[in-house]
């Protein structure tokens, strides 16, 4: 019997049959027995085949991925943690205040998305609240920034509604990975899309302005209109070993577009004559911030592989 991991909570794990039917389930021994470079084995939105014993569906295969996102696990720096699996496009709920979403962040998931082939878009949330005047001229920036490299990006409110029918329609008939650090908003959010589930939330704890795990876990869930979501925990920093130094400049777009122009084939745009990635930010033709995120994650791949 097929069916599709619907939930994981550390080892446990639910998955949903085609004709709807959720249960429990457990990895076959040799899963666990197997030598892999995984924290776990398996993610939400796998394909798995089972077989049912008293109520606990057995996993007894994983299906092939269609595609995944994977990340370096931050308590175990030489494994790897999937993220979610079979997925078409992942969605990252942004804060410039309570609580500051690092530009770090924001591109460590775009560059991820990009390796692993996985659409990507922001939603700028909060758009209710009176910021203070550098922060509100700070999100306006950063959503000019997102949108002319070619991400869809949405303000949201889920106190107004502004944005929330922009949302529904780029998430009608996909399967789509939700993110984002505690307090941005995710459970509020899918709250407002799947009024049915009242997801618990909580406000930010006062003297940190930052967010409370209110998701302890990664679950799939149906939305009205159609289409998935899945909803995770405030996952920390985006990091993979997955790539080459030399390969990180093709998953920024901005870059991607101009490397042909560069002099020599293997330019790292460090400090290259002739470099046409280098030239692109003295003309503020790329942002800054994202050539310094570039500069920042080259030197962990580059001290990876040494």
């Amino acid at each position: 019997m097929q069916a599709t991991v619907v939930r994981t909570a550390g080892e446990y794990v639910q998955v949903r049959t085609s004709e709807g039917a959720v249960f429990p389930a457990t990895l076959r021994g040799k899963f666990r027995l197997e030598e892999h470079n995984f924290t776990t084995p398996i993610a939400v939105g796998d394909e798995v085949r089972i077989r049912l014993e008293e109520g606990i569906a057995v996993i007894e295969e994983i299906l092939p991925r269609r595609n995944w996102l994977v990340r370096t696990d931050p308590s175990h720096p030489y494994r790897s943690q999937i993220l979610a699996c079979n997925i078409d496009q992942a969605l990252l709920l942004v804060t410039v205040e309570a609580p500051f979403t690092p530009l770090r962040y924001v591109d460590g998931f775009l560059v991820l998305c990009e390796a692993y082939g996985v659409k990507a878009a922001l939603g700028f949330t909060k758009a209710d609240l009176k910021l203070r005047p550098r922060s509100q001229s700070k999100r306006e920036e950063l959503m000019r920034l997102y949108a002319d490299i070619r991400y869809p990006v949405f303000s949201i409110s889920t106190y107004t509604g502004e944005g929330i029918e922009a949302v529904k329609s780029f998430l009608q008939g996909a399967r789509t990975f939700l993110t984002g650090l505690s307090g941005v908003g995710k459970s509020s959010l899918i709250n407002r899309l799947i009024p049915s589930l009242n997801l618990a939330t909580q406000p930010l704890v006062r003297q940190t302005q930052r967010g409370r795990h209110t998701t302890t876990y990664t679950a799939l869930y149906d939305l009205p209109e159609g289409g998935e979501i899945i909803d995770s925990p405030g996952f920390g920093e985006f990091r993979t070993r997955d790539f080459a130094p030399q390969e990180l400049s093709h998953y920024f777009p901005e870059m991607r577009i101009r490397l042909s122009a560069c002099r020599f084939n293997n330019c790292l745009h460090l400090d290259e004559p002739g470099c046409a990635v280098i030239e692109a930010v003295r003309r503020k033709e790329i942002a800054t911030s994202r050539y310094h995120t570039y500069l920042s994650m080259l030197n962990e791949l580059k001290s990876e592989t040494v």
